[in-house]
């Protein structure tokens, strides 16, 4: 008899659904986060493809006698190796986003490479469910572009918007459940549910509200 059920499989999705790979969010911080027009917020909207970032725990083996054992050696994290596709807009600030990043980091004509601190920075992917609650959360630390693929054109692509893919290198990543308290975006959002943008907006509000408390309680 099997272990499982076509019905447990049927009770497990409707009460917990099965993630979607459309439901994400992407969100950069560069280091400096002014480039483009918009900046880094203009950008993040404008990703369409990403992917959560993976590991591999690497063994050494050992003998003992006619046997071996494998023994854990450390973890990687493929650290230079996260793509990213994102929509160029008519005024290819997605493009030239990346474009400036890159040569801020090492000066295109005297080589020259910047302090660690300012080429690099962090890029958050966020998991959302049908509802836009935060249900997952994976940080790229000390992130930046690596490569910045060739841009095709073509008189017989129609309509369809230009794209731009980009891979980035990090030192490493980690991640938050929904329920973790010690999410960092989750802590300057101090919202849980609801959209980015929307929590984004709460956050905003949030800290007006405090500086005009603060003000007023000096004042009075």
């Amino acid at each position: 008899m099997a272990y499982f059920s076509t019905n447990d499989f049927i009770s497990k999705v409707r009460n917990k659904d099965l993630a979607r790979p459309n439901r994400f969010e992407v969100f950069i911080r560069s280091p400096n986060g002014r480039y483009g027009q918009g900046g880094d917020r203009d950008i993040s909207l404008l990703c369409e493809e990403a992917a959560i970032p993976g590991l591999v725990m690497t063994y050494s083996p050992v003998k003992y006698g006619h046997w071996t054992e494998n023994r854990l050696a450390g973890v990687e994290y493929f650290g230079d190796n996260a793509q990213m596709t994102f929509i160029v807009d008519s005024d290819w600030d997605a493009r030239g986003y990346f474009e400036a990043w890159m040569n801020e980091s090492v000066d295109p004509v005297s080589k020259e490479v910047t302090w660690y601190d300012g080429m690099v920075g962090e890029i958050t992917i966020i998991a959302l469910d049908r509802k836009d609650n935060i249900v997952g959360e994976w940080t790229l630390v000390d992130a930046f572009p690596r490569l910045l693929s060739l841009t095709p054109l073509s008189q017989s692509g129609g309509e369809a918007p230009v794209r731009v893919n980009v891979s980035f290198a990090y030192r490493h990543w980690y991640s938050y459940a929904l329920n973790d308290d010690r999410s960092r975006l989750g802590k300057f959002l101090n919202i849980r549910t609801g959209s980015l943008k929307e929590r984004i907006k709460g956050g905003i509000q949030d800290s007006i509200t405090n500086v005009v408390e603060d003000t007023l309680n000096r004042i009075f």
